[in-house]
């Protein structure tokens, strides 16, 4: 059987029926080839001549509305690379850019090829180094540890490195003690009220002022005595009805003022 060439007719109804997805993909290659009675292959040379002549628009990977399927951006590249330096493991990283183990071994692959990703850079944890954790992790009264940096310091690693080692040790057994998450490190409650500290240190605190204020109130009745001196005022004397002087005014009268 000879090669059938394609007419004006045929390559009118890709051009035409070609339904088109959020990349430009074609989807409907199948029910094309089937009409035309055509290979799906020779359907898709024909899509791909089409593209060429810009007659179909171009794949573009990065509008894709399936997350996986869209290409890696250099943020990415740049966060698998920070990851796998600080001793994240393939599948972590793959959960945290929603891909699938698969998909990052590949793109880590295609990187070291590239050349863009150090493949001596990973560095897994070696026995001695879990033994050296395990001997000599501290603990805060919660079950936080509070010796992380010194543990980084001597094992020539990041604090993240390592809280990331501690944490999966812990979640295997090798590590038994495990924090407290309703209540705060101890390191992390001084460091907060450090900062409380310097941050108010500017502001002169208040002394809060009491004022005595009688604690038992009387009503007495009293009685007032008006008598004129010899220089010609007036006495006031205020007295309880048992003869006792509770209080004395001088006034003078008008006449002596």
């Amino acid at each position: 059987m000879g090669h059938k060439h394609w007419t004006p007719r045929e390559i009118k109804y890709i051009s035409e029926k070609a339904l088109l997805d959020s990349t430009n993909t074609v989807v409907n290659v199948k029910q094309m080839a089937k009409y035309l009675k055509r290979s799906t292959g020779a359907v898709n040379n024909q899509v791909l001549r089409l593209r060429k002549e810009g007659i179909l628009p171009p794949i573009e990977r990065d509008k894709s509305i399936d997350f996986n399927n869209r290409p890696y951006s250099e943020h990415a590249i740049k966060r698998i690379e920070f990851m796998l330096n600080n001793g994240s493991t393939v599948q972590e990283i793959a959960d945290s850019l929603g891909k699938s183990k698969r998909a990052i071994e590949s793109l880590l692959s295609r990187l070291r090829e590239k050349g863009k990703i150090d493949s001596h850079k990973h560095r897994y944890w070696k026995a001695h180094e879990e033994e050296y954790l395990i001997s000599n992790i501290k603990f805060d009264e919660n079950g936080f540890t509070n010796n992380v940096d010194a543990l980084a310091n001597f094992l020539n690693r990041s604090v993240s490195s390592v809280t990331a080692k501690i944490n999966k040790m812990r979640q295997s057994g090798a590590i038994k003690i495990q924090p407290d998450l309703t209540k705060t490190s101890v390191k992390a409650k001084k460091a907060h009220e450090q900062f409380n500290n310097k941050r108010f240190a500017g502001y002169e605190r208040k002394v809060p002022v009491v004022v005595n204020t009688p604690s038992k109130v009387e009503v007495v009745q009293v009685v007032l005595t008006v008598t004129v001196g010899a220089k010609g005022e007036e006495i006031h004397q205020y007295w309880t009805f048992d003869g006792k002087l509770l209080a004395e005014n001088k006034k003078l009268t008008e006449g002596n003022q």
